[in-house]
């Protein structure tokens, strides 16, 4: 078993060879090793940052699998999964379709059976679209049974954990829901004894399973370049150490280097313009896209993201960087609504966070856009019962958030329209006493209801705002990961624009082009995506180096 110490700077332990090399250890590259090794390969893995998990590690960890194994999701059909897919996500993308929900139920069995990740369905948690045909509303997304990080490969020691994390389970949310009701506890004893869940635990459940495969796990080592022969089938890889370079002869490259969040030139090129802020890590600046592009891969959905509104709390950073808080129930509780600089609401705040991206992307013919900046505003109701990172209920609200004794006085301060504001107000407490949004529906549905406030009547989604002082906060448009990249087949195969494969190269997770185009069909969607081409491509790879090498890849 490789030990931290052995994955550090100087390229120890990078081999001449291997059968397949797996490029990022966030959920898709570590599936697709251990596939890989499942099958019998070698396989190296290398992770350019000096920790662990890429944005899996800074997720919530929950994969949606539709027809999965899980009591809770029982009577679910792969007929209705693919219903509710073919309803959101263009034609053209049908065996892409086919092969997601033909090969998620088997991903997760999978990881289950080589590794000590446990799933655990999550029965109300909804689609995000419910009322398309084949929705359900709840037993498709996975979480996760609590794993102890002492009983895990030294390595899981590495594995990044994000500003703010506590490790509790989505059951455990859907209880408490609010900070009052947080067993606060039971949340340090657990961070006392190495007990983690979410994107933290499913990657180090995952490294687990793929060190006890017989991968080799390396990082600080950036992949670089793939080199091919004259056919065009990839022959090695280049790698870049600390202390210089080395190649690596290989069979197959698998790419799983996640987005280009922080290429600031694509993303200036390719995205809206109110785009602002990632939830990703800082070495997610393209690479498998460079790399896949430079041996002849055909691209799409460059212009397309998981769209996140997002804020940011002062004096939080990741890598040295602003460090971006995804606005998710914060949205659904009563007693707040979002703004845009003139003062009015632009569409329902409880909608699915991708659709509320769309919301801030709109933009005029004159090519300004009018929800760009956004406000959330909220009272000193909302404050007490609710939460919002950096904020809490005790003692003053922090100086960086904007607050008034009336929602004028707000506005002056926030840089809001003050007269737009308090019309705007005034007509939502209207709508509250009344408990249905006339406006933009909020609460109409069960996902909105899902996130709202069980204990509000009759719309757990709407409260008025009358309780003094009046706060806001910057909402930013965001994205939790780049959805654009290579085009691949169903097995994660590279292709070029003529439809021909690039031997011997995969791409999985956000360093390919997703076929989901611009649909985010239910929680965890994105992950449940990534693993499952991840498995694919591994199993793949990992029988084509064992065809290569006559009936096994380890020599």
């Amino acid at each position: 078993m490789t030990s931290p110490a052995g994955t550090g700077p100087g390229g120890a332990g990078v081999p001449a060879e291997t059968d397949v090399l797996v490029a990022g250890s966030g959920a898709a590259g570590l599936t697709a090793a251990l596939a890989a090794a499942s099958a019998g390969a070698r396989v190296l893995l290398v992770e350019r940052d000096a920790r662990l998990g890429g944005t899996t590690a800074v997720s919530g960890g929950r994969v949606w699998v539709p027809g999965n194994h899980c009591p809770a999701s029982a009577g679910d059909t792969p007929q209705a999964a693919l219903e509710y897919l073919r309803a959101l996500v263009p034609a053209r993308h049908g065996r892409m379709i086919e092969a997601f929900t033909e090969s998620a139920p088997a991903m997760a069995r999978f990881v289950e059976s080589a590794s000590p990740h446990r799933f655990v369905a999550a029965p109300s948690y909804p689609d995000y679209h419910p009322s398309l045909p084949g929705a359900t509303v709840g037993g498709r997304c996975l979480d996760m049974e609590p794993a102890d990080l002492r009983q895990r490969t030294p390595l899981a020691s590495l594995v990044r954990v994000p500003p703010g994390y506590l490790p509790f389970t989505h059951a455990e949310w859907e209880q408490w829901r609010y900070p009052r009701n947080f067993d606060s506890a039971l949340l340090s004893q657990r961070m006392r004894a190495g007990i983690r869940t979410g994107g933290v635990a499913l990657v180090a459940n995952l490294l687990d399973g793929a060190v006890r495969a017989g991968v080799q796990v390396v990082t600080g080592t950036r992949l670089t370049g793939v080199g091919a022969d004259a056919s065009g089938t990839v022959t090695h890889a280049e790698l870049a150490v600390p202390d210089g370079s080395r190649r690596v002869s290989v069979s197959a490259v698998i790419l799983a280097t996640g987005g280009y969040d922080w290429d600031a030139g694509l993303r200036a090129a390719c995205h809206p313009a109110p785009q602002r802020a990632s939830g990703a890590p800082t070495s997610n600046s393209g690479d498998g896209l460079r790399i896949a592009a430079e041996l002849g891969a055909a691209t799409e959905n460059l212009g397309e993201g998981w769209w996140m509104p997002m804020m940011a709390v002062p004096g939080e950073t990741m890598d040295d960087q602003p460090f971006y808080r995804s606005l998710i129930r914060e949205r659904g509780a009563p007693r707040q609504i979002i703004v845009n600089a003139a003062g009015t609401r632009f569409t329902d705040e409880a909608a699915p966070y991708n659709e509320f991206g769309k919301a801030m992307h709109t933009r005029r013919e004159d090519g300004t856009y009018p929800n760009d900046p956004a406000y959330l505003v909220f009272d000193e109701g909302f404050r007490k019962r609710y939460p919002l990172p950096g904020v809490n209920a005790r003692g003053e609200a922090p100086a960086w958030v904007a607050r008034g004794r009336s929602p004028r006085e707000l506005a002056a301060k926030a840089g809001i329209d003050g007269p737009r504001l308090e019309d705007t107000v005034n007509r939502w407490n209207a709508l509250c006493a009344r408990g249905e949004d006339d406006d933009f529906g909020r609460g109409g549905n069960p996902y909105d209801r899902y996130g709202g406030d069980p204990e509000t009547a009759p719309n757990p989604n709407m409260g008025p705002l009358d309780e003094a002082p009046y706060y806001a906060v910057r909402v930013l448009a965001g994205t939790i990961g780049t959805k654009g990249g290579p085009v691949t087949d169903p097995d994660g195969t590279v292709l070029r624009g003529d439809g021909a494969a690039v031997a011997g190269l995969y791409a999985a997770g956000n360093a390919s082009a997703f076929w989901l185009a611009d649909a985010y069909p239910a929680p965890g969607a994105t992950l449940a995506v990534g693993m499952t081409a991840g498995y694919r491509a591994g199993l793949h790879a990992g029988r084509r180096a064992g065809a290569r090498t006559g009936g096994g890849g380890r020599r």
